[in-house]
């Protein structure tokens, strides 16, 4: 999950604001709608788990998956709040790195084994969205005063956060994995909506960036 991809040479723009505190206050704009977006889509996932749970119980399997249905079922109603705070706090680490125009995931990766899981939903949106994506990078470059090439909004980073977060339920690894499909249907089905708010913020706010740097592929 972990890149930090070669630095574009591309000249970045100057910064609408001349302060750092201006800076701050546009990152702020943003996230907020983004948090926004992302709390509601959050609380679709809460009432959906449960059914969606059910329907992939296995023929076969269904003492295992029962257990881990219940499981976590009771972790979502009890520790649903914690879970997804943490899930903005993590976020939140990347929204500062991007204020100190730090060109790094500020999370480390899991596992290997959960990596390749958390890539291969992630390389769905990252190609669905491309053009996308290369607009609002280019938005976050403007804001940072640096050229970036990791940003809060990059997939990769909604689930990773994700995948740290589920550790506030208290499940065990093989449980917690059950939850990314859900959270992939549920929440990242959505991406774009969330994308295209960011965006938008950004443009209202003034964020303007070169056409010709706008990738036309």
């Amino acid at each position: 999950m972990s890149s930090r991809a070669d630095q574009h040479t591309a000249e970045i723009i100057t910064l609408p604001v001349s302060r750092r505190i201006e800076a701050i206050h546009i990152v702020r704009q943003v996230k907020g709608v983004v948090d926004t977006k992302v709390s509601y889509l959050f609380e679709g996932l809460m009432e959906n788990v449960v059914d969606a749970l059910f329907e992939e119980i296995r023929s076969g399997q269904e003492g295992e998956d029962l257990q881990a249905h219940f499981n976590i079922t009771r972790a979502l109603k009890t520790e649903a709040k914690p879970y997804k705070d943490e899930f903005l706090v993590l976020m939140n680490l990347s929204w500062v790195n991007l204020i100190k125009a730090k060109n790094i995931q500020p999370i480390c990766d899991p596992d290997e084994d959960v990596c390749k899981i958390l890539k291969k939903f992630s390389d769905r949106n990252l190609n669905h969205y491309k053009i996308l994506l290369e607009e609002l990078r280019k938005r976050f470059s403007v804001v940072a005063g640096e050229e970036l090439d990791y940003h809060p909004l990059l997939p990769g980073n909604f689930y990773l956060c994700y995948w740290h977060a589920t550790k506030k339920l208290g499940l065990k690894s093989t449980e917690r994995k059950l939850l990314l499909p859900l959270y992939n249907r549920f929440v990242m089905d959505r991406f774009g909506q969330i994308l295209s708010i960011a965006n938008q913020s950004m443009v209202d706010l003034g964020i303007k960036i070169p056409k010709s740097k706008l990738s036309t592929t």
